[in-house]
C-alpha cells in the first residue's frame, strides 16, 4: 500500500515521473491494439470457408472490426497517431473502403489544446506573453489538425502605429505542445507494431508509412521550414499571380518559430463546400480545372511539390483581386509536407503520364520502370490513375469512372493487395507522395465536377503540362548538342521529331477541349428535349 502511494505521489510531484508513466501507457495502449488486430486477421484468415462469398464477408467483417478498433485508439492517443490515420484513409485504391471510410473522419475531427497549454507554449517559444503581442486573440480554433491548430488574432501596432497583415489580422498557427514530449517514443511503437505486423504476415508490405512519416515528420514540426516552403511556392507563382493568369493566393507569412507561426489571415471557405461556392456564383469545376492548373505546374514544371492537398489545406473565396479572369482566389495552406523532384525524376514523370494519357504502352513500360523501379507497369498505371488497364490502353482517361469500374478496381485491389503492397514499398518516396497527391486531387476532382461534360479537362489541362515539360526538356538537349557540336541534320531531325510530338499532342488536346465545350450545349438540349418528351 505504501510503495503504491508513494508511486501515485511520485506521478503528480515528479515531471520525469509523470512522463514515464503517461509514455508507457501510451505504448501499451497502441501495443495492445496492434496485437488485437494481428490476432483479429491471423484468425479470420485462418478458418476454412463454406463459398468464397462467406470468405469475403468474414474479410469485410474483420476489417471493420480492425479499423474501428484502431480508429479508437488513434483518437484516444491524438498527435502522429492521427496522422498514422490520415494517411489510411487516403490510400482509397490500395485499402479496403472498411479502412478508408472509417479512417475519413480523421481528417477534420481533432481535439484542440486548452488555453493554458496554448499561453505556456506560447511564452516559452516566443519569449514574451501571448497578450503582449496579440491586441485580441480568438480562443476557438478556426481549425484543429493532428499536428497543430490555428486561432484569429489582431497584432498590436508597431512603434509607428502601423499593423503587419491585413489591418493586423493574422493566423497563428500553434503546434500541440504534447508532440515534443511524445512524438520520438510514438514514432518508435508505431514502428515495433508495423515489425511485429510483418513478421505475423510477411506478404504485409506497408512497412514504408512508418519509413515516410519517420522522413516528413520533422519538416513538418518546424514552422520554419514550413515558412520557407511557403515563400519558395509563392516565388515559383510569382509572375502567374503578378499578372493574374492564375487564382492561387499563398498567404503571407509574418514572422515564424519551431512552433509558432504568424500569416496573413485570410478568410474563406473549404474548397468543396459546395454551398459556398453556389452562394457566390463560383463554378465548382473551373475552381477544380484551376487547382488541377497549379498542382499540374508545380508537379511538371517547377518540380517543388505540396504533398498534402486535402480540401482543409486549400480554401476558396470570392475574388478580391482587381483585373482577374477568374471570379474566385484558391487559397493554399499548410505548407510543412512539400518534396524537390530532381530535374530526372520530374521530366520522367512527365514522360510518364504523357504516355498514360496518350495510352502509350510501351512508353508506359519504360518510363514506370524509370519512375518506379517496377516492371509491373500496368499495375502501376493502375495505381498511379486509379483507373483499370482496359481504360489506360484505350487512352480513355477523360471517360468518367463507371460503376462497373470502379467495382473492378476494389476487386483488383484486394486480389492484388500483395503485389501492390510489394510496388509501393519499393517506390521512391517521393513518388509514395505523388501518388498520394493525385489521389488526394482526384478525390477534390470528383467532388467539384458535377457535370459530365465537365469531366474530361483534368487530363486535358494535365495533358498540356506534362506535355511542355518534355519538349523544354527535349529543345533544352538538342541546345546542349548545338553548342558541342553545331547544327546538322540529324539534330534537325530530331528537333522536327519532338516538335511534331508536342504541337500533335498539344493540338489533339485543344480540339478535344473545346470540342467537348461546343459539344456540351448540345448534348444539354438533347437531355433537355428527352426529359421533355417524357
Amino acid at each position: 500500500m505504501a510503495t503504491a502511494a508513494g508511486v501515485t505521489g511520485l506521478y503528480y510531484v515528479n515531471e520525469d515521473a509523470r512522463h514515464v508513466a503517461v509514455a508507457l501507457q501510451r505504448c501499451g495502449t497502441a501495443g495492445l491494439v496492434g496485437a488485437q488486430v494481428a490476432a483479429d486477421y491471423k484468425m479470420t484468415l485462418s478458418k476454412s470457408y463454406a463459398s468464397n462469398e462467406e470468405y469475403k464477408e468474414a474479410k469485410r467483417q474483420c476489417d471493420l472490426r480492425c479499423a474501428n478498433r484502431v480508429l479508437d485508439a488513434l483518437q484516444r492517443l491524438g498527435g502522429i497517431y492521427i496522422k498514422l490515420g490520415q494517411h489510411v484513409s487516403a490510400m482509397v485504391y490500395i485499402l479496403p473502403p472498411e479502412w478508408t471510410d472509417t479512417m475519413a473522419v480523421l481528417q477534420d475531427r481533432c481535439d484542440p489544446t486548452p488555453r493554458e497549454e496554448i499561453e505556456r507554449l506560447f511564452l516559452t517559444d516566443y519569449g514574451e506573453p501571448l497578450e503582449a503581442i496579440f491586441e485580441e486573440f480568438d480562443w476557438k480554433p478556426l481549425g484543429v489538425a493532428s499536428l497543430a491548430q490555428v486561432h484569429r488574432a489582431r497584432l498590436r501596432p508597431g512603434p509607428d502605429g502601423t499593423r503587419a497583415g491585413n489591418d493586423g489580422w493574422v493566423a497563428v498557427k500553434l503546434q500541440h505542445p504534447a508532440l515534443d514530449e511524445f512524438c520520438k517514443i510514438d514514432m518508435e511503437t508505431v514502428s515495433l507494431i508495423f515489425d511485429v505486423i510483418t513478421k505475423a504476415f510477411p506478404d504485409f508490405g506497408f512497412r514504408w508509412l512508418v519509413d515516410e512519416m519517420r522522413e516528413s515528420l520533422p519538416r513538418e514540426l518546424d514552422f520554419v521550414h514550413e515558412a520557407r516552403n511557403s515563400r519558395l511556392v509563392a516565388q515559383n507563382f510569382a509572375d502567374d499571380m503578378k499578372y493574374r493568369r492564375t487564382a492561387l493566393m499563398v498567404p503571407e507569412v509574418i514572422w515564424a518559430k519551431r512552433r509558432i507561426m504568424c500569416m496573413e489571415f485570410i478568410e474563406g471557405a473549404r474548397v468543396d463546400n459546395i454551398e459556398y461556392l453556389k452562394q457566390h456564383k463560383i463554378d465548382p469545376a473551373q475552381v477544380s480545372a484551376e487547382l488541377t492548373s497549379v498542382f499540374s505546374k508545380m508537379i511538371f514544371l517547377h518540380g517543388f511539390v505540396h504533398c498534402d492537398p486535402h480540401p482543409g489545406n486549400i480554401i476558396v473565396r470570392p475574388c478580391k483581386r482587381p483585373h482577374s479572369k477568374y471570379n474566385f482566389d484558391l487559397v493554399l495552406l499548410d505548407h510543412g509536407l512539400y518534396r524537390d523532384l530532381t530535374e530526372q525524376m520530374r521530366v520522367d514523370y512527365a514522360h510518364l503520364w504523357t504516355s498514360l494519357i496518350r495510352g502509350d504502352e510501351e512508353g508506359i513500360r519504360t518510363y514506370a520502370k524509370r519512375v518506379g523501379g517496377t516492371d509491373t507497369y500496368q499495375l502501376f498505371a493502375c495505381i498511379l490513375t486509379g483507373r483499370a488497364w482496359e481504360t489506360v490502353h484505350s487512352a480513355d482517361l477523360s471517360s468518367v469512372r463507371s460503376k462497373a469500374e470502379l467495382a473492378q478496381m476494389s476487386v483488383g485491389a484486394m486480389e492484388f493487395i500483395v503485389d501492390i503492397a510489394d510496388i509501393l514499398s519499393r517506390l521512391p518516396r517521393v513518388v509514395l507522395l505523388l501518388l498520394k497527391t493525385s489521389d488526394l486531387l482526384r478525390h477534390m476532382d470528383e467532388v467539384l465536377r458535377t457535370t459530365t461534360t465537365d469531366d474530361h479537362l483534368t487530363y486535358v489541362i494535365m495533358g498540356q503540362y506534362c506535355t511542355k515539360a518534355v519538349w523544354l526538356d527535349a529543345v533544352k538537349h538538342i541546345r546542349e548538342r548545338v553548342a558541342q557540336v553545331g547544327f546538322n541534320f540529324t539534330l534537325f531531325k530530331a528537333l522536327a521529331r519532338v516538335w511534331w510530338n508536342y504541337f500533335s499532342l498539344v493540338g489533339k488536346l485543344w480540339i478535344y477541349e473545346h470540342g467537348m465545350t461546343w459539344i456540351a450545349p448540345l448534348i444539354a438540349l438533347v437531355n433537355k428535349r428527352s426529359i421533355d418528351q417524357k
